[in-house]
């Protein structure tokens, strides 16, 4: 049985029905979804115990409960009930609202939030009527962009997703949201790309959607330089359709990262481990490309690393009723059409885990909590790798510094060296805290034998001084 979540729930056929108008209002301001009317304790109750009147009701409630009036589609399945009688369990389904925000008779607003019906404060209503002008860009037609612009593999790939073997196209991408169904005076129609259609689709989107790419940027060191102390390394710009969007982006960042030594404190021997865990940066590319304002053309997305750090730029504000307090598990999509579609593509993960994920992956790899910085124009995501672990990821440098010496050193002494590249000087009481279970005995006599072997220099005033410390030689 499907469980409960961002679009998705399940209500015994007797649920008081205005608090079922409640659930599909908050399903229609955020993403769409489907209520499982006949369901109990996740068994099949069934819709035959209801009166003729109240099924009626439920057949009227977007008419009747939601201001304004919304199509709710009802598709009934046949089952058999719990009590071994045939029965039908009804599915009310309904879209993402385009630049509405739907009420019940009493004015009040509700978000679907998680697999939690929420009700909106007045400070989050505010924000997501504002958010509703900007999700309503996705959902408009692009009136110069064909069919024959579209990318045939991406295309053929979308198809394969939902089986579609059809002649008319249209009847695959226009109950997706990725066209639009056009009505002239005459009273025909004709259908039209969307936004998030020619996104998702286009060969070429920029031609359409200025804005709409990613701009990779490697720098060499820790701050961007100019003029004659330039120190870009790499800078492309990746443009096509979103689902190739991504995975050339997640390629490049892939192809700047190194895979470095770390010695492990608990067994004295160096593991290889990535720079950063690949889930947390990819799940904050994903998100830049899922959830950015694709209507500020003249900003697109950038990703930027440093040496110390990795920071995705996204054009516009955190959405509606999501803040830097909330981030980890409220979730609103700005782009419904252009997310459903990436998490068919594979790419989204289950709606609302994608930032938390950021910050477990990030937890699990001993580096600092991601960094999210928000103005009204951008957010702005930063991943600092460890500066500990860096030490061990300039394995070149030491190896020139100390030779063949380096695999005769034992934990402790290479453990001294690593602490004294990153952090320039180190004293006893620094090695002992990191290696567990050495007496400070071991210590002293480790960090005596480099001194002796011309690695480290000892700093002091005088011979049994208390503030003397160690160095690298240069």
């Amino acid at each position: 049985m499907i469980p409960e979540g961002k679009t998705f729930d399940r209500k015994s056929a007797r649920y008081d029905i205005g608090r079922l108008a409640d659930i599909l209002i908050a399903f229609a301001n955020a993403d769409g979804g489907t209520v499982a009317l006949g369901i109990k304790n996740r068994e099949y109750e069934g819709i035959s115990l209801l009166s003729e009147q109240k099924k009626n009701d439920i057949e009227q409630i977007g008419t009747q409960r939601i201001i304004p009036s919304i199509d709710v589609a009802i598709d009934k399945k046949k089952i058999v009930n719990q009590k071994g009688k045939n029965d039908e369990i009804w599915l009310l389904s309904v879209n993402p609202a385009d630049g509405k925000i739907y009420t019940n008779s009493r004015d009040e607003v509700y978000l679907r939030i998680g697999d939690e019906t929420h009700k909106v404060t007045f400070e989050e209503r505010k924000n997501l009527e504002y958010d509703k002008g900007i999700r309503v860009f996705e959902s408009q037609a692009v009136s110069d962009a064909f069919l024959e612009d579209l990318d045939s593999d991406t295309l053929n790939q979308y198809k394969e997703l939902y089986g579609f073997t059809g002649d008319n196209i249209w009847d695959l991408l226009f109950p997706k949201g990725l066209a639009k169904r056009v009505r002239d005076s005459n009273g025909s129609f004709s259908y039209q790309l969307s936004v998030a259609g020619v996104l998702l689709l286009a060969k070429t989107p920029t031609a359409f959607i200025p804005g709409a790419r990613i701009r990779f940027i490697r720098y060499e060191g820790r701050e961007a330089k100019l003029g004659t102390d330039m120190n870009v390394v790499k800078q492309v710009l990746i443009e096509g359709p979103l689902p190739k969007v991504i995975d050339r982006a997640s390629k490049e960042v892939e192809s700047q990262l190194r895979t470095f030594s770390s010695l492990d404190l608990k067994t004295g021997k160096f593991t290889n481990v990535p720079e950063y865990p690949k889930g947390a940066w990819l799940e904050g590319i994903v998100n830049a490309v899922t959830h950015r304002s694709y209507n500020y053309t003249g900003d697109d997305i950038r990703i930027v690393m440093f040496d110390d750090r990795l920071e995705i730029h996204s054009p516009g504000s955190l959405p509606a009723v999501v803040t830097t307090a909330n981030i980890r598990h409220t979730h609103y999509s700005r782009n419904p059409y252009i997310a459903r579609a990436l998490t068919d593509f594979g790419w989204v993960r289950e709606f609302g885990e994608g930032v938390d994920r950021i910050y477990k992956d990030m937890s699990e790899f001993f580096l600092d909590e991601p960094v999210y910085d928000v103005d009204a124009n951008s957010v702005n995501l930063t991943l600092k790798n460890n500066i500990v672990m860096r030490s061990f990821r300039k394995n070149n440098d030491l190896e020139s510094r100390i030779g063949s010496d380096w695999d005769s050193l034992n934990f402790i002494e290479q453990a001294a060296i690593g602490m004294a590249y990153e952090q320039g000087n180190i004293k006893t009481k620094d090695v002992l805290k990191q290696v567990e279970n050495y007496s400070a005995t071991s210590v002293r006599k480790a960090l005596k034998h480099l001194t002796e072997m011309g690695i480290l220099e000892r700093i002091a005033s005088a011979p049994t001084s208390p503030n003397q410390y160690y160095k690298l030689i240069k």
